[in-house]
Order: structure tokens, then C-alpha cells, then sequence
């Protein structure tokens, strides 16, 4: 695999991760050099600016919401009994105690008829603070939904639809999150805040579970519109290697990655692998804004390959060949492509390696095919 890199202000960047800490240099004609203070303190307070007590819920097409004719308890009692059905028994803690004291600005009451265009540009569209415990939909980005909702066939149907998702996708921010006052440290899904060193930074993976989870309670909004759509991808390419119940756990109970890790590692036995892949994937979601060349994103799927290749030898080792073509199915669904990229309004030419992974999960699903052929003749199952 090739060095992690990434292009910002023009200038090229080399990551690196030894002693589960990151480094980064920059290249000169080639040449990797130590980077000056000024840099240093340019890329700390680039990697670094996500971090804080507040976990936003951000659609792209500014997709954010308000109910305006359900019962504000009676709406938020369907997610919650929605939520505690997810969560397994024993990760319920955070959950039932943030409840107790959990404040709501949701702004169902504001009236969308005296809409007024913005001027100042994208708002946020909700957010769940964990040091205060309260949630805040954003009415400034409601009159922005109400809008875009008069698009559709049923702008009533659109907007409560997409209310509830960024609605439930804080209350899951929320079922997450724990907060000691006296420490001041705030653990919220994968994630903590202050970290301590970078294998407690996982706001990207954070977002994309959680949003995975919002998703799930209210399919039919527009994933791919969604701020979190490759973190998504790509939790979900690797939930078909360990599957999905480790995710549940770590993310409810605060455990961080390492019991994702832990099962990675019985696929390929290497730490610092796993350590590595969670670290870009940490990395590709810090510099998401960075409208210049990088590798990163494809640094991060050509390793889940890895991890997808060896999986299915040993799912034939141990004769579990029927449960292959599901899991190439769903891998292919989610890997993110070219045609992606386009219709996010991202340049796949910047991406560096995508095609590559096209090409690596090809062979790895030619390889299978006489095993699947010989499954579906045993299962009567014709072509």
C-alpha cells in the first residue's frame, strides 16, 4: 500500500502512524521534510477543529427538520422505544440516565410561512451537547428544510421525514454519550473528548454509525445526500467482516475500537493494521472539506479488502460457503465509486486508488465464483 498522503493549500502531505501516535510531514520535490512550527500549528488546527463537547447531526443538502402537528412527548416516546429495542440489555446505562435530565429545543411550533432566504450561508441542522445534555434543532435551518421540502410531491411527508432522522440521530448521540463534570471528559459513541492520545479521536467513525443508526429507524431519506455517507460505507464494509453486534456494543457502552479491533484481528492476526485503518478513517473524515488530491479514502478501502479477503477464506475453510454471496452483495453496495463521488459533488479524479479498489474487490469476487457456482447447483439454484 502506498504511503497515506494528502494535498492541502497545494502542498503535499505524508501521514504515518508509529507507537499509536500520527506524524505528519510534508514533500518537497520528493523529499519528505519535518515540518516548520507554523505548518505544525496549520495541521493541528486543521485535523483537530471537529473536536468539542457538541456531536452535529449535518445533511448536505441542508435536510434538517421540525414536526409541526404530533405531540412533542408522544413523537420522541416512538424514537426512544425505538432506540431502547437496539441497544442491547446490558448498554443500556447511558441511555436511561440521560433521559432523566435530557432537554429538548426542538421548535415544532415556528411558523414556516414567514420563511426568509438566508443570506448567511449553511447552518447546522441540530446538535446534542454532551457536557449540558440537551438537544437543539436548528429553527434557522427548519425554515432551510421547509424549503427544499416544496420541491416534492408531499412537502408535509418530506419534511417530517426527514425531522425525525436528524431527530434520531441525536437522540442516538445521546443514548451514546456519558459526561463527567468533574473531568470534564466526554465519551460519546467511539469517541472522547479531550483525547488523550489518537486512538480516542473517532468522531468520523461516531457520526457514521450513528447516522447508520438513524437511517435504519427512518429509511426513505436520500443517504447519499447525508453529511456521513462514506463513514457509513465504510462502517458498513466492515460490519460484514465482524458483523454488526461488536459495533452495537463499543458504540452504546463507550468501549472505543478496540473490540472492533480485537475481531479484526482474528481475521488477520495485525494490530497495527487495524490501529492504522481506524486512524485514516479518522483522518479521510477530518479532511472531508479539503477539495484537493488525497489517497486516504482509498488507503482505507483497499485495506477493508484485505480484511474482506481473508474473511472469505475462512468462511471456505470452515465450509460456509452459502454465506459468501451475501456478503459480497452487501460489500459491493457499499463500497464507495466513482459514480459516488459524482453524485456527492466530490471529483473522483481526486481521489487516488478508487478505481483500484473497483478492480481488488473484483478479483477477490472471481475468485469465489467456482465456489459459488458449485453452492448454487448443490441448492437446485439455476443461473
Amino acid at each position: 500500500m502506498d504511503n497515506n498522503y494528502f494535498v492541502y493549500n497545494g502542498k503535499k502531505y505524508i501521514v504515518e502512524y508509529k507507537d499509536k501516535n500520527m506524524n505528519v510531514y510534508k514533500c518537497n520535490d520528493g523529499k519528505i521534510e519535518i515540518l516548520s512550527d507554523e505548518e505544525i500549528q496549520m495541521i493541528r488546527q486543521l485535523l483537530n477543529s471537529k473536536y468539542n463537547y457538541e456531536y452535529d447531526s449535518i445533511i448536505l443538502t441542508n435536510l434538517v427538520n421540525a414536526n409541526l402537528e404530533m405531540e412533542n412527548k408522544e413523537y420522541i416516546m416512538n424514537f426512544l422505544n425505538w432506540l431502547e429495542s437496539i441497544i442491547p440489555e446490558e448498554c443500556r446505562y447511558n441511555f436511561y440516565r440521560n433521559i432523566k435530565t435530557l432537554k429538548t429545543t426542538l421548535n415544532t411550533n415556528i411558523d414556516l410561512s414567514k420563511f426568509e432566504s438566508s443570506s448567511s450561508g449553511y447552518s447546522t441542522s441540530a446538535g446534542y451537547n454532551t457536557s449540558s445534555n440537551s438537544l437543539v434543532m436548528n429553527e434557522k435551518s427548519l425554515h432551510e428544510l421547509w424549503k427544499i421540502a416544496q420541491l416534492n410531491n408531499n412537502p408535509q411527508e418530506f419534511y417530517w421525514r426527514h425531522y425525525s432522522q436528524t431527530l434520531l440521530h441525536e437522540l442516538a448521540h445521546m443514548a451514546s454519550s456519558r459526561y463527567d463534570s468533574d473531568t470534564k471528559i466526554s465519551l460519546c459513541g467511539f469517541d472522547r473528548f479531550p483525547a488523550e492520545n489518537e486512538e480516542d479521536k473517532n468522531r468520523g467513525l461516531t457520526e457514521g454509525f450513528t447516522e447508520i443508526i438513524s437511517m435504519a429507524g427512518v429509511p426513505g431519506t436520500i443517504e447519499i445526500s447525508s453529511g456521513y455517507y462514506i463513514e457509513a460505507c465504510l462502517i458498513n464494509q466492515l460490519i460484514q467482516i465482524v458483523g454488526n453486534e461488536v459495533f452495537l456494543k463499543s458504540y452504546f457502552s463507550n468501549l472505543g475500537t478496540q473490540p472492533i479491533q480485537e475481531k479484526m484481528n482474528e481475521v488477520i492476526n495485525n494490530p497495527t493494521m487495524s490501529f492504522n485503518l481506524f486512524r485514516n478513517i479518522e483522518l479521510n473524515y477530518n479532511i472531508r472539506d479539503i477539495n484537493e488530491e488525497q489517497n486516504i479514502l482509498g488507503n482505507i478501502q483497499s485495506s477493508i479488502l484485505d480484511y474482506l479477503d481473508k474473511k472469505i477464506e475462512l468462511l471456505l475453510a470452515e465450509n460456509r460457503v452459502n454465506e459468501i454471496s451475501d456478503i459480497l452483495t452487501n460489500y459491493e453496495s457499499m463500497m464507495i465509486t466513482p459514480e459516488k463521488l459524482k453524485i456527492m459533488q466530490k471529483n473522483p479524479q481526486q481521489f487516488i486508488g478508487i478505481n483500484e479498489n473497483i478492480n481488488k474487490f473484483n478479483e477477490i469476487k472471481n475468485k469465489c465464483k467456482s465456489y459459488l457456482n458449485e453452492e448454487n447447483k448443490s441448492s437446485g439454484i439455476k443461473k
